[in-house]
């Protein structure tokens, strides 16, 4: 993954610019991915835990319960999937790759 980071930061940065002017592009680029995977992760776990919350509706109150703790739960990851995004959205924005 690192090498993926670097091949990101180096074509995002001009060609005629020095080491030296790499390592902020690079230093971006990384904040960029790592906020992009914490999100990712994020999302994931509040995937998981609305699967675990519906598996448990459904043996405390049948389909019904289920599905309610479904959509409870499916409400909860596209809001943390919508906040995450808007961060990574944020972090690329503060690109020092000019």
């Amino acid at each position: 993954m690192r090498y993926w980071v670097v091949l990101l930061a180096l074509g995002a940065c001009s060609e005629s610019k020095t080491a030296d002017d790499v390592k902020p592009c690079l230093k971006s680029s990384g904040q960029t991915a790592a906020e992009a995977a914490k999100t990712g992760g994020e999302t994931a776990f509040e995937g998981v835990k609305t699967f675990g919350e519906s598996v448990g509706g459904l043996f405390e109150g049948g389909k019904d319960e289920a599905k309610r703790r479904w959509n409870e739960g499916s409400q909860n990851t596209k809001e943390t999937a919508k906040g995450g995004g808007a961060e990574t959205k944020t972090t690329a924005q503060q690109n020092e790759c000019d």
